[in-house]
């Protein structure tokens, strides 16, 4: 039997938005218990841990996958780092983005499948704190070889303080410890312990050294030690530390960190103090080294002022100073005859000069110094006298030439020389001066000022120049 066609009003009825179909789906997927608070273990792939601090990532097995979230309010409280390729199994709930139309897991916790969530903050950590160079040999710093006070950080009540200070007491009574009381277990000891480290930091009287230690444990009972804060004091301690947690098979962050890692407390408190047999021994050691080496001196110095004692100035010192006193004696005649000997030089040079001085008659001499000078004078005036005829003859001579060259010269005898009007440029030709063109006509005792009336075809001369005086 056929089914009766619907109606168009029937279709209209039916017909949803891809919001609202969205929208259903989410509804019904989130109302289905199943959906809510499921645990799903898988593979993280194609992780992005967004700049707002929400996660991103695919959840996937051997055949199908998943996406999912993780929003930064949720995974602030993640104890490990996620990574591609590691297996977790998350807590959270699926739905719809109905904004694409896919369902995801939107997560609310996370946990490492398999090897651990502690393990798995462990060696994050690790390898955190090596890459930035906390675990360095070159940062270790030598323990004292004698402290005077020494700070512990552990629980009051263990047995941890208890061997340490018997240790203490039994090899190296000298030294003071100072407790900084702590927990080493649980969720508050992490703070404890940092405490303690920065109290014995803070003393008027600073410790020497530090250990930081408890008992063995699980990974989970040691784990305080484990603590990014507790490793970060460890290493801004202005001490060195001494690592001193669990039994000689336990390894925590605070071993790597510290500048050096005991088995045992007991064995940590061996390490920062000296043994008082070990320091007897060497204070004998030391003394009868002492005592060998000033027999030894004495032997030497005795040997020496023996030697002193055979020498001859001791036996006969007066002979000693006679032999000086006779150098002493040539030294002065030497000295002596060092400082008459200039004098007798300058002497006779004296005598030299004097007697050289008595054989001139400077007189005389004089006499025929004026002589030449006379003789000289009368050359010179005689000399100077032509020079001065020759040069007034050169003189005469190039006067005469340049009044002969001189333009004054011409017109003193008659001549005049013509000028433009503006008295600048010189009219030679007859071809420069047409008819009423005004000049300047310049003579001996002035300047005449006139106009051409002729071009000088016309043969009355006297009437081609009208002068204007």
């Amino acid at each position: 039997m056929n089914e009766m066609p619907t109606t168009v009003e029937q279709q209209q009825a039916t017909v949803v938005t891809v919001t609202e179909l969205n929208l259903m789906i989410k509804r019904r997927i989130e109302s289905d218990p199943s959906f809510v608070q499921c645990h799903v273990s898988g593979e993280i792939s194609n992780f992005k841990h967004h700049t707002s601090g929400h996660m991103y990532f695919t959840l996937k097995d051997e055949t199908s996958r998943i996406r999912a979230v993780m929003f930064a309010g949720r995974n602030r409280r993640l104890r490990f780092r996620p990574e591609d390729g590691m297996r977790v199994i998350v807590i959270g709930s699926v739905s719809v983005f109905d904004r694409d139309g896919q369902y995801q897991l939107y997560v609310d916790d996370m946990q490492p499948d398999g090897i651990g969530a502690l393990y798995v903050r462990f060696e994050q950590l690790r390898n955190q704190l090596q890459s930035e160079g906390l675990f360095r040999a070159d940062r270790k710093r030598p323990l004292p070889a004698f402290p005077r006070r020494i700070g512990v950080v552990t629980s009051p009540t263990g047995a941890v303080i208890r061997d340490i200070c018997t240790t203490v007491e039994r090899r190296y009574p000298l030294a003071k410890v100072i407790l900084a009381p702590a927990q080493v277990q649980g969720p508050e000891a992490a703070k404890t312990l940092v405490r303690g480290l920065r109290q014995l930091w803070s003393l008027e009287e600073p410790v020497d050294v530090i250990i930081i230690g408890r008992g063995g444990g699980s990974l989970e009972e040691l784990w305080p030690f484990n603590e990014e804060a507790v490793a970060r004091a460890i290493a801004q301690s202005p001490v060195p530390v001494v690592s001193a947690v669990g039994h000689e098979t336990d390894v925590t962050i605070c071993d790597y960190v510290a500048d050096v890692r005991a088995a045992t407390p007991t064995a940590a408190a061996e390490l920062v103090v000296p043994h008082r047999r070990d320091l007897a021994l060497q204070l004998s050691q030391a003394n009868m080294r002492a005592q060998s080496a000033v027999y030894a001196l004495v032997r030497t110095y005795g040997q020496a002022l023996s030697r002193i004692e055979q020498r001859p100035v001791l036996e006969s010192p007066l002979r000693l100073v006679a032999v000086q006193r006779q150098s002493v004696d040539y030294l002065e005649s030497r000295l002596r005859e060092a400082l008459r000997r200039p004098t007798r030089l300058a002497d006779k040079r004296l005598q030299m000069f004097e007697s050289r001085l008595a054989r001139i008659d400077l007189h005389q001499h004089v006499v025929r110094s004026r002589h030449r000078m006379d003789g000289l004078e009368g050359r010179v005036r005689e000399s100077l006298r032509r020079t001065v005829i020759r040069m007034n003859g050169q003189l005469d001579k190039h006067i005469g030439k340049l009044e002969a060259l001189n333009p004054l010269g011409v017109l003193r005898r008659g001549y005049g020389v013509v000028y433009d009007a503006n008295g600048v440029k010189i009219l030679s030709k007859v071809k420069d001066l047409p008819a009423g063109t005004r000049i300047q006509i310049r003579v001996e005792d002035g300047t005449v000022k006139a106009e051409v009336i002729s071009d000088g075809t016309d043969d009355r001369v006297g009437e081609q120049i009208r002068l204007d005086i």
